[in-house]
């Protein structure tokens, strides 16, 4: 997209201090507000072509996120009671909630850790002007495998996530840029209809609790606009309009990533756009559903209910006198000797069974672990009595789920990477830009070193360091280089061989040495002959 063109007279809305237009279309105001509008737009997740797919109460894109990262942190919604119970019993209800949700992102998200990243150009990590180094000081600067992290678990959990390259600061000595992570919920961009890995525009929104002040940020056609204002009780309304902002000044120009769609911003994208776990939501309450009624039957019968059957006045009882105060008659002391007419018999409830419903609490979580392709072992630990064909079947599943998460953010990561070499001055093409990915599944010592043998003379022995012994391609390129010097030291150590000596005939001339015993033999009559 080219750069946003300002028209004659709207220069002075950029002074400290000047108000948004968002009269003109495709102005940097019109683009302000048209982002800021879908923070709170209403949710279509669950429409197509105008049908309601699921049937949802109203909500916003921000609702439905803060209702996926809720159940995330371990904060779903409380177990549903009759109306007016839920302030009574909110501490109960709160000990019914299971926090499952996790399980279905962390195994994805482990395995998908970046140890190291280059340039295809070049594999010299020492020179830090090289495509390679300043590869390096990007990795280690922005900590770049947490980040990446950061933002595959929003998508995972909320459907999209998003990282950004921050260029060097003003005056910066080393110009290293920085690659963020940015959670969705303060984030938003217009994906290219064209090229849906770029982005139109892209708002990020902010707060300082310094000046009080809450602040936007704008990045469209290759320049970021500023813009804050004072701080409101919500910092995002849901009404229409952001109402107070007013630009911080003019906007910054950043003509270096002007062939990446002038936006320093990509957007990542879970499968169908939903959450990991968002499809199963209603398998999570039922979970939920039914670890609340195990605590409520276990609660209540803690106070077994007793009776007494018989007459206990006997024959003893007078019309109209008062009925004795059995509580005190009969007292639960370990002393206390109860004295009972003959044929009184004492009742006590018995305790209900609670094997079905812990039963049915496990046949959810395997039907959780099952739906999402998890293997059971890294959810309940009682999976150890799983067969070993099933196992292996789970983490297959595991496996193919992480290569395809992994296929779909690659080029994302090329791409944000791409930006950050640009900002930092040394322009790179996203395909020459080398993306380790750690092992899905950990191997054990013996399994690595078989492994390599299998490949010698197949694989160079950088591609094994990398693929096999899980090095960095950093490790690797400093162990290539020990075991160079590890061989230079062990042929200085061998014995210098024999020097080899010239046989001569009686005259003094010399001759080669013939290999074979007749030859030899030959030579040696031929010198005896001549010293006679």
């Amino acid at each position: 997209m080219p750069a946003v063109t300002l028209p004659s007279g709207v220069v002075g809305e950029f002074v400290n201090g000047g108000a948004i237009d968002i009269t003109e279309q495709g102005s940097p105001g019109w683009w302000a507000n048209y982002l800021w509008q879908k923070f709170t737009q209403r949710d279509l997740t669950y429409y197509f072509e105008g049908n309601l797919l699921r049937q949802i109460p109203i909500r916003t894109r921000r609702d439905r996120m803060n209702m996926l990262w809720a159940y995330f942190i371990g904060q779903p919604p409380l177990p549903q009671v009759a109306e007016g119970y839920t302030v009574t019993f909110q501490d109960i209800l709160r000990k019914g909630r299971a926090t499952y949700a996790p399980m279905a992102i962390n195994p994805v998200v482990d395995r998908m850790e970046v140890t190291g990243i280059g340039s295809t150009a070049t594999v010299d990590v020492d020179a830090a002007s090289s495509p390679a180094g300043l590869a390096k000081q990007i990795f280690d600067g922005s900590n770049f495998p947490a980040a990446v992290k950061d933002a595959i678990t929003y998508a995972l959990v909320m459907g999209e996530g998003y990282l950004m390259a921050v260029p060097a600061a003003e005056g910066s000595p080393d110009k290293i840029p920085l690659i963020t992570a940015e959670d969705p919920r303060l984030c938003i961009g217009e994906p290219d209809t064209m090229n849906p890995n770029q982005l139109r525009a892209a708002l990020k929104i902010g707060y300082d609790p310094v000046a009080g002040r809450e602040i936007m940020w704008l990045f469209v056609g290759g320049q970021r606009f500023s813009a804050s204002r004072m701080s409101v009780p919500n910092p995002s309304p849901a009404g229409p309009g952001f109402g107070g902002f007013k630009w911080d000044g003019p906007p910054t120009d950043m003509p270096e990533i002007a062939g990446f769609g002038g936006v320093p911003v990509v957007r990542l994208v879970n499968v169908r756009g939903l959450g990991e776990f968002e499809p199963h939501l209603d398998l999570l309450d039922r979970i939920n559903d039914t670890i609340l009624q195990r605590i409520v039957i276990t609660w209540y019968q803690s106070f077994r209910q007793r009776a007494i059957k018989g007459d206990l006045q006997g024959d003893e009882a007078q019309d109209g006198a008062p009925e004795p105060d059995f509580t005190d008659v009969f007292k639960a002391d370990p002393g206390a000797l109860w004295h009972v007419p003959d044929g009184v018999d004492f009742w006590e409830s018995s305790q209900a069974d609670m094997t079905p419903i812990i039963t049915s609490i496990r046949d959810d979580v395997k039907e959780f672990a099952a739906v999402l392709g998890i293997p059971l072992y890294l959810i309940t630990p009682d999976a150890a009595n799983q067969s070993a064909e099933g196992a292996v079947s789970q983490r297959e599943a595991l496996r193919f789920k992480v290569r395809d998460r992994r296929a779909r953010s690659l080029p994302l990561l090329r791409q944000v990477l791409a930006m950050a070499f640009a900002f930092a001055g040394s322009p790179q093409s996203a395909s020459t830009i080398d993306i380790q990915w750690g092992t899905i599944e950990g191997r054990s010592l013996a399994e690595m070193a078989a492994a390599v043998a299998q490949t010698t003379n197949v694989l160079s022995k950088r591609r094994q360091m990398i693929d096999i012994m899980d090095m960095t391609p950093e490790e690797a390129a400093l162990n290539i280089q020990e075991l160079l010097q590890d061989l230079l030291l062990f042929q200085a150590a061998l014995p210098a061989p024999p020097v080899a000596t010239t046989p001569v005939d009686a005259s003094g001339n010399s001759f080669a040495p013939n290999t074979s015993a007749a030859d030899q033999t030959a030579n040696l009559h031929a010198m005896s002959t001549a010293g006679n």
